[in-house]
C-alpha cells in the first residue's frame, strides 16, 4: 500500500487523471462483462441484429476507451493547463518577476479559472507598482539625503583654506547651516511619515474649530506670504469639527506652504470651507501659480516627487505624502484640480461625523 501511495505521488495532474478515468472504466467494462456472461444483459447482445457477445464486448471496450481519452483531452484542456500556467505565474511572482501575467483565454476557461487568472493579475500589477514605488523611494531618498551632505561637506573643507577672506567664510558657514537644517527637516519628515504609515487608527481626538485652526496657520506662514506681497483671501465658514487638532495643523500648514511657495509676487490665495448638506465638510485652496500636468498630478502626492524637476524650489517631497494620510486617517480624500497655466485647487474633504472606532 505504501508503494502505490508512493506511486501515485509522482504522477502529476494529467497521468492521475488518466489513472484514475481507466481505472473506472475497466470497472465498468468488467461489470458489463460479468452481467454478459451471465446473461443477464436483457437480450441487447444476442437479440439485436446479429452482433455477438465477443463483438459487443469490443464495441463497449471501444466506446469506453474513445470516451474516456475524449475526457482526459478535455479535463486537460479546460482544468489542466490553465491550472499549470498559474503555477508558473505564481512561480515567477515568487521569483521577483512582477510583470508576469496570465493571457487571456476565455474560449476553454471556467468561470472560476477566469476570475482566479483577473485576481491574480491584479495582485501582481500592485506588486509591481510597490516594486516601482520602492526603487524610487530608495532612489529619491538616497539623493535628498546624499545632496546636503556633500554639500556640507564640500563647503567644510574649502573653509579650511587660508586665504578666504571674511565675507566668503560667512558665506560658506551659512550654506553649511542651511544644509543642516535641511537635513535635520528631512530626517524629523521622514520619522513623522514612517510613524503614520503604522498608524491605522486616529487617536487624540477633540472638537475644536477648524475655521480658527486654519486662519492661525496662515498667520504663522505670513512671513512666507508676505515676502512675496501674496494677498491671502480667507472665506472660512465657522466649522466645528472633530478630530486629532495637530495632525491637521500639519495639513494646512504644508498646503498653505505649497499655495505660498508657487504662487507669483503679488498674487492672491484663496481658502475657504464649504459646510454642505451632506455628510462632508469642503475646504479648498486656490493658488495662481504655474499650475500642473496631468503627469505631475498623478504623481504629486507620492513621496520623495517633486513637479519642480529643476529644485529651484526648497523642498524634499514629503509634505504631501504626509497630508494624504493624514487625511486618510480622518476618513476623508483630497483632490487636486489644475492645468498648465492656470494655478491649482487642492480640496480637501473631511467626513463631519468620524466612525466610533476612530475616536
Amino acid at each position: 500500500m505504501k508503494k502505490i501511495r508512493e506511486f501515485f505521488s509522482t504522477l502529476n495532474l494529467t497521468m492521475l487523471l488518466t489513472v484514475n478515468l481507466f481505472f473506472i472504466v475497466f470497472m465498468m467494462l468488467g461489470l458489463v462483462s460479468l452481467m454478459i456472461w451471465l446473461g443477464i444483459d436483457g437480450g441487447f447482445f444476442l437479440d439485436h441484429g446479429n452482433l455477438t457477445v465477443g463483438g459487443g464486448l469490443v464495441f463497449i471496450y471501444a466506446v469506453c476507451i474513445l470516451t474516456a481519452i475524449s475526457m482526459v483531452l478535455m479535463i486537460r484542456k479546460v482544468f489542466i493547463v490553465p491550472i499549470k500556467e498559474v503555477m508558473d505565474a505564481m512561480k515567477d511572482l515568487a521569483s521577483g518577476n512582477f510583470a508576469r501575467r496570465i493571457e487571456h483565454e476565455d474560449a476553454w476557461r471556467p468561470k472560476e479559472i477566469r476570475e482566479f487568472r483577473d485576481t491574480f493579475n491584479r495582485t501582481a500589477e500592485q506588486l509591481e507598482g510597490t516594486e516601482i514605488l520602492r526603487k524610487d523611494f530608495i532612489s529619491n531618498f538616497s539623493h535628498e539625503f546624499k545632496t546636503p551632505i556633500v554639500s556640507i561637506s564640500g563647503f567644510a573643507e574649502l573653509l579650511m583654506e587660508e586665504d578666504l577672506d571674511e565675507e566668503e567664510r560667512k558665506e560658506y558657514l551659512e550654506i553649511i547651516h542651511d544644509e543642516s537644517l535641511r537635513l535635520a527637516d528631512l530626517s524629523s519628515r521622514i520619522l513623522d511619515l514612517s510613524r503614520l504609515e503604522s498608524q491605522a487608527i486616529l487617536t487624540d481626538c477633540k472638537q475644536f474649530r477648524l475655521d480658527e485652526q486654519i486662519r492661525q496657520c496662515a498667520l504663522v506662514s505670513e512671513q512666507k506670504w508676505k515676502e512675496k506681497g501674496l494677498v491671502f483671501d480667507l472665506s472660512l465658514k465657522p466649522v466645528d469639527y472633530t478630530g486629532n487638532e495637530a495632525m491637521l495643523k500639519e495639513v494646512w500648514l504644508n498646503i498653505i506652504d505649497n499655495a505660498a511657495k508657487f504662487s507669483p509676487d503679488h498674487e492672491s490665495v484663496s481658502v475657504t470651507i464649504t459646510d454642505s448638506e451632506g455628510d462632508e465638510i469642503a475646504v479648498s485652496f486656490t493658488d495662481h501659480g504655474p499650475g500642473m500636468d496631468e503627469e505631475t498630478k498623478a504623481h504629486i502626492f507620492d513621496q520623495f516627487y517633486q513637479g519642480d524637476t529643476s529644485h529651484k524650489t526648497k523642498g524634499n517631497g514629503l509634505g504631501l505624502a504626509m497630508v494624504r494620510k493624514i487625511i486618510s486617517l480622518h476618513e476623508g480624500r483630497i483632490e487636486v484640480d489644475s492645468s498648465p497655466g492656470s494655478g491649482a485647487c487642492f480640496t480637501v474633504y473631511l467626513k463631519k461625523e468620524l466612525n466610533q472606532t476612530q475616536k
